[in-house]
């Protein structure tokens, strides 16, 4: 897998594909640039997503559709996801529909991603998010061109719009 580039719609609506994404799947691929679509509409995987799945990927620079449709996977995004994904600039749909997601949003989720350009969608219908829109979420993002929809249905987030939230992103 040293030579991988690209794990575009991988397992795209893979319906049959059942359990847990394994934390280790990806760490022999250092030089794949896109996960765009990789587990598109798998709605049989269940389980937490890994912290480390994509931690020895650094080159990575669209998570684009990635868990989109994955209605099976439950518990809260892991706030140390995307810490090793520095060149990221796009996390389109990353967790769209993703409803049996829970818990709240890191405040560092996206902080050693300053290059990401667009937000768009990101978290659309995941309405099993909860707490509030953390302070500070997009204030390494000073790239950040389209935030459409970002929000979208996610109808159990609470609390107040934090203030600045977007002052960070200087395009």
């Amino acid at each position: 897998c040293t030579n991988v580039i690209t794990f575009y719609n991988t397992f795209y609506d893979c319906n049959g594909l059942e359990g847990n994404i394994p934390e280790k799947l990806f760490d022999n691929c250092p030089k794949v640039t896109t996960f765009n679509g990789t587990f598109y509409a798998c709605r049989r995987l269940t389980g937490n997503i890994p912290e480390g799945l994509f931690s020895n990927c650094p080159n990575v620079n669209d998570f684009s559709h990635v868990f989109m449709g994955c209605i099976g996977l439950t518990g809260s995004i892991p706030e140390k996801l995307f810490s090793n994904n520095t060149e990221v600039k796009y996390f389109k749909r990353t967790f769209d529909s993703c409803n049996g997601l829970t818990g709240e949003i890191s405040k560092t989720l996206f902080s050693n991603c300053p290059k990401v350009v667009s937000f768009y969608y990101t978290f659309n219908n995941c309405y099993n998010l909860t707490g509030g829109i953390p302070e500070g979420l997009f204030n390494n993002n000073i790239e950040v061109e389209d935030f459409s929809y970002t929000f979208n249905g996610c109808y159990r987030l609470t609390g107040n719009i934090p203030e600045g939230l977007f002052d960070k992103c200087l395009k």
